[in-house]
């Protein structure tokens, strides 16, 4: 497995959350912060803000906790009828927001020809689990009532994220086939974590350690199938909605999400896989300036549109 030429020869990005040579002699709290200060400095490497072609509105959307910050992008290019995506951000869920996932969410809009609305859940370690998952919850069942037309979007609707943002969408999907979540269309898994019990990809990983420790820090909750969802029953699994699950060629988190293609498979889920080969962990930040991450994003958008359309 390589790593694609196309991807390779971008502009050289600077990891926001690679550590500095005093790291591992820090204490978690100042690990965090540290991560969180790099992230926020390297904003632009996420791509242009604000990003092209569509308008933006900002909102705040009640929840059980208070609210949380949301951004909706409708297309400058239009629309062809009801429907739109909810966008959960990726960042293990200690690091992103609104801006990192800024282009993403446009290109997301503009592909799909769908509003998109990219929600800023809490964040651990101040808001462990399920915090994230109890945030995206209320979201969808406040943008899916009276308030989202309101906001401008109205219809069927797709959950999407990367990451961590992936893993709180398979979460609702999840929710909502025990009637606790509005039913998505469509669902867009962009390389998730699926499984929270063995900690295989963060194990080598100081920074993929301190966010799961972050995230879970009761060891009893990682078998929960919000959590590990390739622990999901397989009745469970079979009342997914249609699903994509991206898979990075070179994640670290890919047996995981083999294995869960598999079970869902075979429980008779309506799961497809779309494989990015050369592509690493985190490679829809980079759709801006890697043509083969473009190509890949705009077929797993132009999925997103097509699964919310077949639902009107």
């Amino acid at each position: 497995m390589r790593l694609d030429p196309d991807f390779v020869d971008a502009p050289p990005r600077r990891d926001p959350s690679a550590p500095p040579e005093d790291f591992p002699s820090a204490t978690p709290q100042e690990r965090l912060d540290t991560a969180r200060r790099m992230r926020g400095a390297d904003t632009g490497q996420f791509g242009p803000v604000p990003a092209p072609g569509v308008d933006r509105q900002e909102i705040e959307i009640p929840t059980r906790a208070g609210s949380i910050r949301a951004r909706v992008y409708h297309p400058q290019a239009g629309v062809d009828g009801p429907g739109f995506v909810v966008w959960v951000h990726g960042g293990g869920f200690v690091l992103g927001d609104l801006d990192t996932s800024e282009h993403t969410a446009a290109e997301l809009a503009r592909t799909a020809g769908l509003p998109v609305v990219s929600l800023h859940y809490r964040r651990a370690p101040e808001h462990p689990y399920p915090a994230a998952i109890e945030d995206a919850q209320d979201a969808v069942r406040w943008l899916t009532g009276p308030d989202g037309a309101a906001v401008g979007v109205t219809g069927p609707f797709a959950v999407a994220g990367d990451s961590a943002g992936a893993s709180v969408s398979l979460a609702l999907c999840q929710l909502a086939t025990r009637g606790e979540c509005p039913r998505p269309a469509f669902a867009l898994a962009a390389y998730p974590d699926v499984d929270h019990v063995e900690l295989r990809a963060a194990a080598d990983n100081q920074i993929g350690l301190l966010f799961e420790r972050s995230y879970l820090p009761d060891d009893a909750v990682r078998t929960d199938p919000l959590v590990s969802p390739v622990l999901a029953a397989p009745e469970v699994l079979a009342d997914l909605p249609p699903t994509l699950l991206l898979i990075a060629e070179l994640d670290a988190f890919r047996d995981g999400e083999e294995a869960f293609a598999e079970r869902a498979r075979a429980a008779g889920a309506p799961l497809s896989v779309l494989t990015a080969n050369g592509m690493p962990h985190g490679f829809l930040d980079q759709t801006w300036r890697s043509p083969v991450a473009r190509r890949l994003a705009v077929a797993a958008f132009a999925a997103v549109g097509h699964g919310v359309r077949e639902a009107r």
